[in-house]
């Protein structure tokens, strides 16, 4: 009786599968991390794919917006934000001219002590660096219509800037198949009525679109990117602990194209057939339910119908930055979501159409989520299972399936893409 042991937050849970119901266990795949990740990331910025070197696209006098993804990401930016400033400052960029903006999409704002975490304790003393706005209407720039005919509301200090800089990550991601690329503006640093936009495309499109290469959302966002300008990009694949597997730079979507084939040999896990119950752990997006829930995509993926796929998740800020998400969620009724998300009024229009997702994967496969920080009256609300231990959750789920079900575990859930064989 194998013994799996799971991320949860900062700590883990084990649970013993039978033999004869234990599939397999699905981590990220073995790969060898350079011993140089400098070397790693120098290489990249300075031999960009599909743009000029970043000291030919920056002019003396011009000020520069490094634009890099939260908290909620493990992306090393303390790694990367140096090797740019020198390539700044060595193209005759004064460091009054440079400041960061933290692309928060609709997340909380980042704490002093996570900006240090993310930047090292160098940058936040000598550069400035903002918290991206979302709601604060003053701290917003409207741009005007994007093609598809949206209003795009921006991040008032990243749109000041003459040149762009965007430092993320290229994981799975719900909307887009792949992060990174331009996902850094949108929904980075755009205003709650554009990126509203983006997840009530993602809610209409009707399928999974997790690991996929190229999908509506992405390549509409990218139109959307254009009308904004993002001038240069340093992606990298990497482990939730932060080490850098491969990194691209250049063109957000040229680069971020090349990027997202190395993240398939990290993330991309063939399994020889799909499963009647999914353990799939949230890590490492686990600070709340808003970003725990991308684990439901890949156990959708791996979920026979009628499966059961049971979320292990910390949650310790519980729901999230959308209360209302999970009483969405527990409506059911696609369809009206997704109607009252373009009809607006007293609703969270971005939370609406992300709640439509999921409630269309509960038509099915059935939920269970173990947690100590969402509440049982939380997963009540979004008509999901709730148990204490992952014990409880999985005798539940088998007693459901029946004797011969198949369990399969996602231990890094939020991150792998199940190609089924």
């Amino acid at each position: 009786m194998p013994y799996i042991s799971i991320p949860y937050g900062k700590d883990t849970l084990g649970i013993n599968i039978p033999d004869a119901n234990f599939l397999g266990c699905y981590p990220p795949n073995t790969v060898v991390f350079p011993a140089d990740e400098n070397n790693l990331l120098t290489a990249a910025i300075d031999n960009p794919i599909g743009s000029s070197p970043l000291g030919e696209i920056v002019k003396p006098g011009q000020k520069v917006a490094i634009i890099c993804d939260d908290i909620t990401r493990p992306t090393p930016a303390y790694k990367i934000a140096p090797l740019l400033l020198e390539r700044l400052h060595a193209a005759g960029i004064a460091a009054a001219d440079i400041f960061f903006v933290l692309a928060l999409g609709s997340h909380r704002d980042m704490t002093p002590a996570e900006i240090e975490q993310k930047l090292g304790k160098e940058i936040p003393s000598r550069y400035r660096v903002y918290n991206s706005r979302f709601r604060d209407s003053a701290g917003l720039v409207d741009l005007g219509m994007a093609p598809g005919g949206v209003r795009v509301w921006a991040d008032k200090n990243a749109m000041s800037a003459d040149i762009r800089i965007g430092i993320g990550s290229i994981v799975p991601h719900p909307a887009v198949g792949w992060s990174g690329g331009g996902k850094i503006i949108y929904p980075g640093v755009a205003g709650e009525n554009t990126v509203a936009q983006f997840h009530l495309q993602h809610g209409k499109a009707g399928w999974n679109m997790f690991g996929a290469d190229e999908c509506p959302v992405r390549l509409n966002m990218e139109a959307w990117v254009d009308t904004v300008g993002l001038h240069f990009i340093v992606n990298i694949v990497g482990s939730p602990d932060g080490r850098i597997y491969r990194a691209v730079a250049g063109n957000y979507v040229k680069a971020q194209r090349a990027g997202v084939v190395y993240a398939k040999e990290l993330y991309g896990i063939r399994i020889p057939q799909r499963a009647d119950v999914v353990i799939a752990s949230s890590y490492p997006s686990d600070d709340d339910f808003w970003q725990a829930s991308k684990a439901i995509l890949p156990g959708d993926l791996l979920a026979k119908d009628g499966g059961t796929v049971i979320i292990v998740t910390p949650c310790p800020e519980g729901v999230g930055p959308h209360p209302r998400y999970m009483e969405y969620i527990g409506n059911k009724d696609v369809d009206a979501l997704l109607k009252q998300a373009e009809e607006g009024g007293d609703h969270d229009l971005v939370a609406l159409p992300v709640a439509a997702t999921v409630a269309r994967i509960q038509q099915r496969i059935r939920l269970a989520i173990v947690s100590t920080g969402l509440k049982a009256a939380d997963a009540r609300l979004a008509d999901m299972d709730h148990y204490s231990t992952l014990d409880q959750a999985l005798h539940a789920a088998l007693q459901r399936a029946g004797q011969h079900a198949q369990v399969a575990v996602l231990p890094y859930g939020a991150e792998i893409v199940p190609l089924i064989e």
